[in-house]
């Protein structure tokens, strides 16, 4: 073991830090033995799992992320199935559903999640909801298969429909307590400086929004809430923390009270607007 992680490191050395390096090399021999992996001990992987072990180690080389590559990630202590239709769920929307959990307690809420994806927010909104009455939509059919999965995965009940995010006709819709939103925020020209392996592997359809409005989702959501939610009901975003003020204006300027809040890294990164009456 002590010899395939040298190996190991020595080829991703040039591509990751020694941190990165040992969470993925963790990760992996975790994955391959189905079991905790004891640093301490010295454990003999057998041919057939070293071949898979090279061979999750040539796809890191080519920065393919490890989510990825293993097919699932871990978010709010639940495990999701991950491929290339979906966004890699992130800390950040970690507190965004805490946020929404903090909110909802104990309520027998109508929750919509706009933008679903894998399914992350809205399944782990139902395990720490289970009153909570929760429908999720998205317009890839790939994500939301993922997400259907997702679900049966971690044993919870929740309404998935393919649909437009800029696109929603209110009528086809409820009037919610709660309306839940990682929309793309990422305006096309800030490509060229982000880390290749999300804009080389990730899906840009779930990442990016033109540069001359990059505050679009945000507007035709926002509009949508309007008329499907209720009077004092709430609206959870999380946000471009370079847009923060920009976004918090537009919903003033419909009638929303806004509050920005900071994330674990003191970044705008969520925003919170209640529909007054």
């Amino acid at each position: 073991m002590q010899a395939l992680k040298k190996r190991f490191e020595i080829q991703l050395q040039p591509l990751y830090s020694k941190e990165e390096i040992n969470i993925m090399f963790s990760m992996i021999i975790e994955f391959i033995l189905k079991k905790k992996y004891d640093k301490s001990s010295d454990v003999n992987l057998k041919p057939d799992e070293i071949g898979l072990f090279e061979s999750y180690m040539q796809k890191l080389m080519r920065q393919i992320p490890i989510q990825y590559i293993l097919g699932e990630a871990y978010f709010y202590r639940l495990i999701f199935k991950v491929n290339e239709n979906v966004l890699i769920p992130r800390s950040e929307t970690e507190e965004l559903v805490q946020l929404v959990i903090k909110h909802s307690k104990n309520k027998a809420f109508k929750i919509l999640d706009i933008g679903t994806g894998s399914g992350c927010i809205s399944i782990a909104l139902k395990k720490n909801l289970p009153q909570a009455k929760i429908t999720a939509i998205d317009i890839s059919e790939d994500a939301l298969e993922i997400a259907k999965q997702n679900a049966l995965f971690n044993d919870v009940a929740i309404d998935f429909f393919k649909d437009d995010a800029l696109n929603l006709n209110p009528s086809n819709y409820s009037v919610y307590d709660v309306i839940v939103s990682n929309p793309p925020y990422i305006s096309k020209k800030e490509i060229y400086t982000m880390d290749k392996q999300v804009t080389d592997h990730e899906p840009h359809l779930a990442l990016f929004v033109d540069d001359d409005f990059p505050l679009l989702f945000y507007d035709k959501i926002s509009d949508f809430a309007i008329t499907n939610l209720r009077i004092e009901g709430f609206l959870f975003f999380e946000i471009n923390q370079a847009l923060a003020e920009k976004t918090q204006q537009l919903l003033l300027n419909k009638g929303f009270k806004v509050e920005i809040l900071k994330d674990i890294n003191a970044n705008d990164r969520m925003m919170v607007a209640q529909l007054l009456g």
